[in-house]
């Protein structure tokens, strides 16, 4: 299968949905969540790829693949922009985020695609550097990208702060009493004769 990676239009929105809830669904748990997405947030979703599309400040694209006379089939995407590799080095990048390869399309060169797509992306932009960010969960992709040479440049966390909120009331009063333990005065021993 010839593989190529392309430009997106407005007219492959709905693949881009698709891939969009496939990537969700490698990213979000399933446990208690219901598989799917509503109208609302599929409509959602599909105003910011229209806004990506539109953007000149960001390169969404889609690796295609097929046979020679039959029409193209969508494989992957992922959305290409320029920012720092670092908040604080003043260092320009390639950031390659939301790339995803459709489960039944792996393995026929896809990925491998989508990451040369940013590279030529980078050269055109006279950038040295790619970014590529990888969901903790997914242990396919962080191998994939570091046989390509990827290395770890930090580790970001997230949580909700309604969760951090709970547990640093919950550490609080372990700190509180930890602090009372530790002023609490020492008895001296009796002086033995």
């Amino acid at each position: 299968m010839l593989v190529r990676v392309r430009a997106v239009t407005e007219d492959d929105l709905p693949v881009l949905l698709e891939l969009g809830e496939e990537l969700r669904d490698q990213v979000l748990p399933v446990e208690g969540k219901s598989r799917g997405t509503s109208v609302t947030s599929r409509a959602a979703l599909a105003q910011r790829y229209s806004e990506a599309i539109a953007d000149p400040s960001r390169h969404l694209v889609l690796a295609v693949g097929g046979k020679d006379g039959e029409p193209e089939v969508a494989l992957g995407m992922a959305l290409f922009t320029v920012s720092t590799a670092n908040a604080l080095v003043d260092l320009p990048a390639v950031h390659m985020s939301h790339a995803v390869v459709a489960d039944r399309h792996r393995k026929r060169g896809a990925g491998k695609a989508l990451v040369a797509a940013a590279a030529a992306y980078a050269e055109e932009h006279g950038i040295e550097q790619l970014v590529v960010s990888v969901h903790p969960g997914s242990r396919d992709a962080a191998r994939f990208f570091a046989r390509l040479g990827f290395a770890p440049q930090a580790v970001r966390r997230t949580a909700p702060v309604s969760v951090v909120r709970r547990k640093l009331t919950g550490t609080e009063r372990i700190v509180r009493q930890t602090r009372r333990r530790a002023v609490l005065p020492v008895k001296a021993d009796a002086p033995h004769s």
